[in-house]
């Protein structure tokens, strides 16, 4: 096995384990292969050991069900990983072990599962995208301050970077006393209302379950009224909440009806207050908007289109 294999290899199962260790010393007399990368703030107390393959089935077998066989997709043994020790198969290339290939899968189907996450809720079976053109100018129609401007600027920002089809103006927001004059108008106009609780009370009375949806805070208490081309959100809201839900409901808008259980994902219900995007949120975005999904399609059409797995 070459040296940069069997870096690639340390990397791929630390991380993918999160596994706390070191590269220990005592290796089999048959393979001397020094590894280059550097485990210095990796906490010590967890061995690497790189064996034959008689040995590694040897463990295999001593091991059973206390320990975790580790294997590429084609069956191939390559480790086995026991309580404080990773042991790794010494013999094999980079062509027996398609390391490359196998993350970029792994994470090909992270974040597509992830953008399904997010993607799907309980009032949507499909997908229902921003259209392509033209640009869509966000409204501020009514009780801002200029924390909601920043955000807002901040985020048409990064959406346009994450985008390769739809468009939002980010040198200009439209205000209360913005009238649309052209003719044919330039803009998909995307319209937020910051109004106060008696208001919301009301068009949450009045409004249609077909096109209008509810978000809800912590503690269950509706914050927000979406349509696909128009925010209510209430005034009340402070500081980082009142951000995050006003990003929240644009997103809903743009089709990301659903929730993630991670812990750093701005979708997380438990992450009310959080105002920036994972790095993973950023990539089911990008890959929501990035030109192979359309409106229409369901969780399998999802599937089939970004060539996932399919689940039984």
């Amino acid at each position: 096995m070459n040296q940069n294999l069997i870096s690639l290899l340390l990397f791929f199962f630390i991380g993918f384990f999160i596994i706390p260790g070191v590269i220990a010393d005592n290796q089999p007399e048959n393979y001397h292969t020094t590894v280059s990368a550097d485990f210095s703030e990796i906490k010590s107390g967890f061995e690497v050991r790189i064996v034959s393959p008689e040995l590694l089935e040897n463990v295999r077998n001593n091991y059973g069900s206390h320990g975790t066989p580790l294997r590429v997709e084609r069956g191939l043994y390559i480790g086995f990983l026991a309580p404080g020790i990773l042991y790794l198969r010494g013999d094999l290339n980079e062509e027996e072990f398609p390391l490359r290939e196998i993350s970029h899968e792994n994470s090909k189907e992270k974040i597509g599962n992830h953008l399904i996450d997010i993607a799907f809720g309980r009032d949507n079976a499909k997908i229902d995208l921003f259209v392509k053109s033209p640009d869509y100018l966000i409204w501020l129609d009514t009780m801002y301050n200029q924390e909601d401007r920043d955000i807002l600027y901040e985020y048409s920002k990064l959406l346009n970077d994450l985008s390769q089809t739809t468009r939002f103006e980010d040198e200009k927001i439209a205000f209360p006393s913005y009238l649309p004059n052209y003719y044919p108008n330039p803009y998909t106009h995307y319209r937020i209302s910051i109004v106060e609780k008696g208001y919301l009370k009301k068009k949450l009375d009045d409004r249609d379950i077909s096109n209008e949806q509810v978000l809800k805070d912590e503690k269950g208490q509706v914050v927000a009224l979406v349509r696909k081309d128009h925010l209510y959100l209430h005034n009340d809201l402070q500081k980082d909440e009142r951000k995050h839900f006003l990003i929240r409901g644009l997103l809903f808008s743009m089709g990301f009806h659903g929730e993630s259980l991670l812990p750093d994902s701005f979708f997380n219900p438990e992450n009310n207050h959080l105002v920036h995007l994972s790095e993973l949120d950023k990539e089911a975005i990008s890959l929501m908007y990035g030109g192979r999904l359309q409106s229409g399609i369901d969780v399998e059409g999802i599937r089939k289109a970004l060539d996932l797995k399919l689940k039984n």
